[in-house]
């Protein structure tokens, strides 16, 4: 039966409809536990997979919502709206699909980007035994961005010495070192940890004992947070002209995939990231399989006035975590406030993220079946 809002209000409902779906699908349907940590309400979390088509699909196309956690509704309806208008029933002959539902289940259910570790996932996948990713301009912006109060005097000292920093460094440097990823604070923005995470550890056990059968891997990861009305922004990870890439290009079209035009999109140019899961997924395949794929945002968030602006959702956050607490008297305040930029409630950005998700699965789906098809032929 298809649901009137495919939308929940929380990450509970949005599981119990994820596996009410999944199971009246016909899908092959697992649940894994964090064992580390509870929900607001003391409830079970967990990263629950679907799978559909045939047990040995040599051809599948892997689709994940909530890596950060809070951005995970969106991802979580297109899912829904998937199987609920006969998506599974329309698959190809030998083309499987295997959903993966809040890979940040602790994230996803406190209304939070990070896991319960504050770690950033799209960070995290990374060999810890080796040295970490070096981020020495952060270390000079981190106490500006950490205030113990996000007010007026913080944002006044967040512009003003920041402007110093950009002076001295650059705008562009000093961007990229807030969001690429820093493992020296964790209490900071985007730290990518000191150790793997559950959820990376997850994944990769799906990887090697859900996709033995695959030779071929379409990857789909869901996520908001971008200035927009749930149009998309497809972020390739793989070499540009690499045979991943131009399989991506094929699936969603060249204009969509262009630097230039997805710059424009995000607004700027891309942080120089480490350990992200896209990389992640192609290194746990194998050298002896093909993956490409996308990181594809919905755009949501609604224009910023300046660059404290930008980076509030995020600053709120941490105080959340660090200075006030979730059970402070803001918590509320600005946990929806954190909700509303990361999933609006607004009636054009859920009908454009249906829309577009339903558009980009078609297009991810037939791909995936003409590349079946012409490495058969080959």
């Amino acid at each position: 039966m298809t649901s009137p809002d495919p939308f929940s209000a929380s990450y509970t409902e949005a599981r119990d409809r994820f596996l009410a779906a999944a199971t009246s699908s016909g899908a092959r349907v697992k649940s894994h536990t964090n064992p580390h940590a509870k929900g607001p309400n003391g409830e079970v979390l967990t990263m629950d997979t679907a799978w559909f088509g045939p047990d040995d699909a040599g051809t599948v196309l892997l689709n994940s919502c909530g890596v950060h956690g809070a951005e995970g509704y969106a991802g979580s309806a297109a899912q829904l709206h998937w199987m609920e208008n006969d998506g599974p029933g329309s698959l190809p002959p030998h083309v499987g699909v295997m959903l993966l539902h809040a890979v940040n289940p602790f994230g996803f259910a406190w209304g939070l980007r990070g896991t319960e570790n504050n770690v950033d996932l799209n960070r995290n996948w990374l060999d810890f035994d080796q040295p970490l990713p070096e981020n020495a301009l952060y270390d000079k912006v981190h106490p500006l961005l950490c205030p113990k109060r996000v007010d007026d005097k913080a944002v006044s000292r967040l512009l003003r010495e920041g402007a110093q920093l950009i002076s001295k460094h650059g705008q562009w440097a000093l961007e990229d070192a807030i969001s690429r990823g820093q493992y020296t604070h964790p209490d900071g923005f985007h730290f990518g940890g000191h150790q793997q995470e559950w959820s990376i550890q997850t994944l990769q056990k799906i990887i090697t004992e859900d996709l033995k059968s695959a030779k071929q891997v379409g990857f789909m990861d869901w996520h908001t947070g971008p200035v927009g009305d749930g149009d998309l922004i497809f972020l390739c990870f793989s070499p540009p002209r690499s045979p991943a890439f131009q399989q991506a290009e094929r699936w969603w079209g060249r204009a969509a995939l262009a630097k230039d035009h997805v710059d424009a999109l995000w607004g700027s140019k891309r942080p120089s990231r480490r350990g992200i899961i896209f990389w992640g997924v192609e290194q746990a395949l194998g050298p002896d399989r093909t993956c490409a794929g996308a990181v594809i945002e919905f755009r949501s968030s609604l224009p910023k006035m300046n660059a404290a602006d930008a980076l509030r959702i995020s600053m709120l956050e941490r105080w959340l975590r660090f200075e006030g607490g979730l059970d402070a008297p803001e918590a509320q305040t600005y946990l929806a406030e954190i909700r509303e930029d990361y999933a609006p409630t607004r009636a054009s950005f859920r009908t454009n993220v249906i829309n577009n998700s339903t558009r980009a699965y078609a297009q991810a789906i037939s791909g995936l079946a003409s590349w079946q098809y012409a490495d058969a032929a080959d």
